[in-house]
């Protein structure tokens, strides 16, 4: 994974900033660069290309799901129960997950 260096990753852990750090190593030790990481905004998603890492499930997170955006998906049937703000619209596509224990 050689973008995963340079490109911005998204970071969303529910609200549960006392895994922020701990998603932060977890994604360093892959190869991403601790400097490209930011905490992702509900008003603004990322763009294509970009990586979104987010703890899964919400509540009672196990892993880590990485994802890289692949575009925007405005015309597709919205169906999503958690509101996720500007990121309901972008495209993603599943690369892998990592464990958080």
């Amino acid at each position: 994974m050689s973008e995963a260096g340079v490109k911005t990753v998204y970071l969303i852990v529910h609200g549960q900033k006392q895994l922020l750090e701990q998603v932060i190593e977890k994604l360093v030790a892959r190869g991403f660069q601790r400097s490209n990481m930011q905490p992702a905004s509900l008003e603004k998603a990322g763009n294509k290309g970009d990586f979104v890492a987010m703890v899964w499930p919400p509540s009672a997170p196990k892993e880590i799901v990485v994802s890289e955006i692949t575009g925007n998906r405005a015309s597709e049937s919205q169906d999503i129960t958690i509101d996720l703000g500007a990121w309901t619209s972008v495209g993603q596509k599943e690369l892998y997950r990592i464990s958080l224990r």
